[in-house]
């Protein structure tokens, strides 16, 4: 380990303890006032009033720790479980627009086959040549993207604001918009195949990353193919992509 990542690692750590220390101060500092007074009330507080007061006040300061931690904790398993349920829905949000998006590509590329994930990452392979060849556009496909690109920048937008997508996650689907965006933006205005070719394998390769950004991801995509059961595709033995 380099002495940059050892200092890195002591200055995180150094973090969270300070950042606990921060978090626990209140609590400790109430605990020990209500210590204090209640000692000092047992014997030098002659008066019963004075001292069931004092000692009604010390029980109020070891108590609103208690109701603080429990409140913290119930706060955090509750935020916990929203959030595990916010990614798993955002998870399948994208996932499905991700399926969306392939089928559409396969279509302008000519590509038979079923849809799996093999079959998706040989797509990769695919050289800007063979896609300027391939390539077949119209309307109706721009539109299907222009719209599924427009429903990766709400996502982005509404979970990255609440920041369930981590940073990475929000990376590769900022570019994957960004290449759809330019392919459609290029086809309507200037048509230029060779650019549109390269923001097509761009593309692919930012869905792929996506796939490969975790094994959870990567098997509820494989678990949505399973049941939209792609009848359409041509015979399985079939390769998926042509050879270049």
């Amino acid at each position: 380990m380099t002495t940059g990542g050892a200092c890195s690692i002591i200055y995180h750590m150094w973090e969270k303890i300070r950042d606990f220390v921060l978090r626990a101060l209140p609590y400790v500092a109430s605990i020990v006032g209500g210590v204090l007074l209640f000692t000092i009330s047992l014997d030098n507080i002659h008066d019963p009033n004075v001292a069931d007061l004092i000692t009604n006040i010390s029980a109020s300061l070891l108590a609103i720790p208690l109701v603080f931690l429990l409140y913290d904790y119930t706060n955090s398993r509750v935020s916990q479980r929203l959030q595990e349920t916010m990614t798993t829905n955002v998870d399948d949000k994208i996932n499905t627009l991700v399926l969306h998006m392939v089928l559409v590509l396969r279509k302008m590329l000519g590509v038979r086959g079923r849809t799996t994930l093999m079959n998706i990452n040989k797509m990769q392979t695919l050289s800007e040549t063979h896609i300027i060849k391939k390539l077949r556009m119209d309307g109706k496909c721009m539109n299907l993207l222009h719209g599924y690109y427009n429903e990766l920048e709400n996502i982005i937008y509404r979970y990255g604001r609440e920041n369930v997508l981590s940073t990475d996650d929000l990376r590769v689907l900022t570019e994957l918009g960004r290449h759809i965006s330019h392919m459609v933006n290029e086809h309507h205005l200037r048509g230029n195949r060779r650019i549109i070719a390269r923001h097509v394998k761009n593309t692919i390769e930012k869905v792929v990353d996506w796939l490969d950004s975790g094994a959870a991801i990567a098997m509820k995509f494989e678990k949505l193919l399973a049941e939209a059961e792609l009848a359409g595709s041509d015979d399985e033995t079939q390769k998926d992509a042509p050879e270049k």
